[in-house]
């Protein structure tokens, strides 16, 4: 109806009559990305989010006469027509036309094809007295990184309320230094005082990092390949389009905290002040927490037909059978070089926590308690022999040794920086995962740098003291010092995981994989609200964990009896020795017939641990520079994202996944 008696109008005026159809609807898309820009000057009797004004700003009546070709003289008649029809229309997408328009004619106005306001109008400070629309704005440039359009310039407006004082921003609310974000997880995720993403880019880039390993370094450099589109080349805006691996590592962990608290009917909240890099610690640590005492969101409660079997008895009794199956592996990200201990690093380029922290001014050589002595990057006291360790240490960093390991571990990690050269930065690195030994010869003291891999997860029987790599003596009749140059790093990372494929649990292991703490840990992620004890476990080394657990008639693990402890299936067959009798007796799966179907063939995938580890390595290069939190975080909701996408798969195929 408005349309009709819009160009019933337009006919009548002698010089608009001339606009065609496609005129006017390049008025109503311009207009129709202008909505907030066209209210916010405007008095408060027209700031009526329905209704459009009567006038248009001076500003804007200019952009609009140079965009639309119309002459400014005829600008506030085309409005008066078209504004009720216009006002209507929906947002509908800009044509490369447009946004060329706006950068010609709009920039240099305050206008662009992107205005990025808070989602309210008014105050909604509880006991705030100020009921009118705010009108107080702080606008500032900025770049939208976008998936159909490339970086956009835009304009980002913050109102404030003049009683309160509290600032409206897009994102989040501003009151007394802290950050109260909206519940909705917002179309433009702000990850810098400058920087928004659209929504969409960040879900592409977390599920890239789901299927494929992607690496934030890699992310931004294959958007500013393939969708950057060169947008704000060779103009005078303010703040360029190059995307940096924190802008994605902030979108990350931003929109994984909201829709955590989306689920949890919560609110984010974090400090406004100091600097982004520490902003969100603290909510990654409660979330980590949380993981901790409630577990995986999706895995809690879960059962589908290929992890849980229900089966009948000989004596007609029904029975319930939903194991968990256990595995690690060496992901290890950096920790204190005081064996075992737990607390985090302040600094990941730091060898020792907070309160081991003056152990940095020790001797590196393990039989050795010396004063540092040297340069500032020194790690020795003043022994001549113990300074041609440090330098021995030093050396290898060159050669063929480490190049060898580094493309050891290639093999199952992936680069973070995939364009970037692979450059030789810390021979430590490899140290972290190599045992390694200095043999001194008693008569010549010539000095040789002895190593051998880790042997990676395998379960032992007690960590309470750190691994030998070596003897006293060596072979040769040789005097053997061990050191501690490097930073240490945990030693693995133990998963539960369910016969269907669906992670149940995640923690990390200082130590040795000691069957002990294996057990500690599987007891622990049980003890979650609305889980059952599993029926079975099936671990690689369980005749171990199983004599752990059953000594002094099961004295300190009473949880674990009654529980089906077995080795998984290939391990059973091609690792354990047929004459270890226990193993044979208590840990052949066999010995459970519930766990073979109807036609003889193992009900349960075993082995899926080892594969849900396969993926999981993959992380390997992205991870393992970390400080904790991040590192349990980033992890973490990798696993919640990946059990989604799974129990997907397992609905699709007719498993029926439920929650139980």
């Amino acid at each position: 109806m408005h349309l009709i008696k819009a160009l019933e109008k337009l006919q009548k005026h002698e010089v608009l009559q001339s606009l065609s159809l496609d005129d006017i609807s390049r008025y109503a898309r311009l207009v129709g990305h202008l909505k907030n820009d066209i209210l916010l000057p405007q008095p408060l009797s027209q700031t009526d989010p329905s209704l459009p004004p009567d006038v248009l700003s001076s500003s804007m009546a200019s952009f609009l006469s140079e965009a639309l070709q119309i002459d400014e003289d005829y600008i506030q008649d085309s409005w008066d027509i078209l504004k009720y029809f216009i006002w209507e229309c929906g947002t509908v997408e800009l044509t490369s036309q447009d946004y060329d328009a706006f950068k010609q004619f709009g920039w240099s106005r305050g206008i662009a094809a992107l205005s990025i306001y808070p989602p309210e109008i008014k105050c909604t400070t509880a006991g705030c007295s100020n009921t009118k629309p705010l009108k107080k704005e702080k606008p500032r440039q900025v770049v939208v990184y976008t998936l159909g359009n490339g970086v956009q310039a835009a304009w980002a407006v913050v109102l404030s309320c003049p009683t309160c004082a509290t600032d409206y921003h897009n994102n989040f609310n501003v009151q007394d230094g802290e950050r109260i974000y909206h519940k909705e997880v917002p179309l433009y995720v702000q990850v810098g005082e400058h920087q928004f993403v659209e929504n969409t880019v960040v879900q592409m880039w977390i599920n890239n990092m789901v299927i494929a390993w992607v690496s934030a370094s890699n992310t931004a450099k294959s958007y500013d390949m393939s969708l950057a589109k060169n947008s704000l080349a060779g103009t005078d805006w303010q703040f360029g389009s190059k995307l940096t691996t924190e802008h994605v590592w902030d979108a990350f962990v931003i929109v994984s905290l909201l829709e955590d608290k989306l689920r949890a009917h919560q609110q984010l909240c974090v400090p406004h002040t100091g600097l982004q890099k520490d902003r969100f610690r603290e909510a990654m640590a409660a979330r980590n927490k949380d993981f901790v005492l409630n577990g995986q969101p999706d895995a809690v409660g879960h059962a589908c037909d290929k992890c849980l079997r229900t089966y009948e008895t000989e004596d007609g009794e029904i029975h319930d059978r939903h194991p968990i199956i256990g595995d690690g592996l060496s992901l290890g990200r950096f920790c204190c070089g005081v064996f075992a201990c737990p607390e985090p690093l302040q600094n990941n380029r730091h060898r020792y926590c907070k309160t081991h922290f003056d152990q940095h001014q020790v001797c590196a050589i393990i039989s050795c308690n010396g004063v540092v002595t040297g340069e500032s990057d020194s790690k020795t006291c003043s022994n001549p022999e113990h300074k041609e360790f440090e330098r021995k240490n030093k050396e290898k960093g060159a050669s063929n040794f480490i190049l060898k390991e580094r493309f050891r571990h290639t093999q199952a990690s992936q680069p973070v920086d995939t364009l970037a050269p692979q450059e030789m930065d810390q021979v430590e690195d490899i140290e972290a995962t190599t045992m390694e030994w200095f043999e001194v010869d008693p008569v010549t003291k010539k000095v040789q740098l002895r190593s051998q891999a880790n042997p990676g997860t395998v379960g032992t029987e007690d960590d309470a003291s750190p691994p030998v790599p070596c003897p006293s003596k060596s072979a040769a009749g040789n005097r053997v010092e061990k050191a501690q140059f490097s930073r240490r790093r945990t030693h693995n990372e133990q998963t539960l995981v369910r016969p269907c494929g669906i992670i149940f649990a995640r923690a990390t292991m200082f130590g040795a994989e000691a069957v002990s703490n294996f057990l500690i840990m599987t007891q622990n992620a049980f003890s979650v609200p609305g889980v059952k004890k599993p029926e079975h476990i099936f671990y690689d080394t369980n005749c171990l964990a199983r004599q752990q657990a059953e000594k002094n008639n099961w004295q300190n693990f009473p949880w674990f009896k009654g529980i089906g402890m077995c080795v998984d299936v290939w391990h059973f067959l091609n690792k354990h020795q047929t004459t270890h009798d226990y193993c044979q007796k208590n840990c052949n799966p066999i010995k459970f017939p519930e766990l073979v179907d109807e036609f003889g063939k193992w009900f349960f995938n075993t082995s899926v641990a080892e594969q849900i580890n396969s993926w999981l390595q993959g992380y390997h290069s992205i991870c393992r520079e970390m400080l904790p939190d991040k590192f349990d975080f980033f992890l973490d909701e990798m696993i919640r994202r990946r059990n989604v996408e799974h129990l997907k798969k397992l609905a699709e195929e007719g498993r029926n996944p439920r929650v139980i």
